[in-house]
């Protein structure tokens, strides 16, 4: 499990992973911001692979997506250039994160879909291959990807 000195269960936390694509723990922060860190939204971390990823969460008081998304929990964005010192740069490498993701014009991942299907940008356009029925699907953004991919 992954410590920290500026863990403190509130701002920074860390939370047991439930995707087996994730390399480990999810590592979750708030800015800090306010003094109600329920009514903020959150900002989560993970690795998958070599990949730091990243996805924002509303606030704990509205639950766990956001209210315009036709999806399920958001998905993983690829960080391509992860931090290099504080918290999310040690928990990048405790979980085995490299700190430079090299630009692969043919195999441009950009995320990580619900079930871990690797999120592609291939000419201007998102495409995924949904593991549930193997079916692909392309669009112009990633929100309506996702309103493909859950349809």
């Amino acid at each position: 499990m992954f410590e920290h000195k500026n863990l403190d269960g509130v701002w920074n936390r860390v939370l047991s992973a439930t995707d087996a694509f994730l390399n480990g723990d999810i590592l979750e922060c708030r800015e800090t911001l306010g003094a109600e860190p329920e009514k903020i939204s959150r900002m989560q971390y993970a690795v998958v692979g070599q990949r730091l990823v990243e996805r924002c969460l509303p606030p704990e008081a509205l639950g766990e997506t956001w209210t315009h998304d036709a999806g399920k929990l958001p998905w993983w964005d690829s960080v391509k250039n992860p931090p290099h010192a504080g918290i999310i740069a040690d928990f990048n490498s405790h979980g085995g994160g490299l700190h430079r993701i090299p630009l692969d014009a043919s195999h441009n991942v950009v995320g990580f879909a619900g079930d871990g299907e690797e999120i592609l940008l291939v000419n201007g356009m998102y495409t995924v291959n949904r593991k549930s029925d193997g079916q692909t699907l392309s669009a112009k953004s990633m929100l309506e990807l996702r309103g493909l991919y859950f349809a």
